[in-house]
């Protein structure tokens, strides 16, 4: 499986940004943890619509995260809600 490699560590938990879908405007990922448990959930998609947001990717208009694949941006917002903590690690796939 593809998160086989991730490892709990004394330090924090490894944790995987997963991107689902980018193309034609729209982007839909997930951030999991080492047991594969969806922690957090992303998209730019409006809900209403279901099409790409006109304001653009949310994360990334309100600062949160430089371009839609910064995992580090998006780790700092994941402390900042209570998701993660600041040992935590984050990579990407996808």
């Amino acid at each position: 499986m593809k998160t086989a490699q991730l490892k709990k560590t004394q330090a924090g938990r490894e944790l995987l940004m997963v991107v689902d879908l980018d193309e034609r405007g729209s982007f839909i990922g997930h951030v999991e943890d080492a047991d594969e448990k969806v922690v957090f959930s992303f998209t730019n998609e409006d809900i209403g619509t279901g099409w790409p947001s006109e304001d653009g990717f949310w994360l990334v208009v309100d600062g949160y995260m430089r371009h839609k694949h910064d995992t580090d941006g998006l780790l700092e917002y994941l402390v900042s809600i209570g998701v993660a903590n600041s040992a935590d690690s984050m990579s990407l796939l996808g």
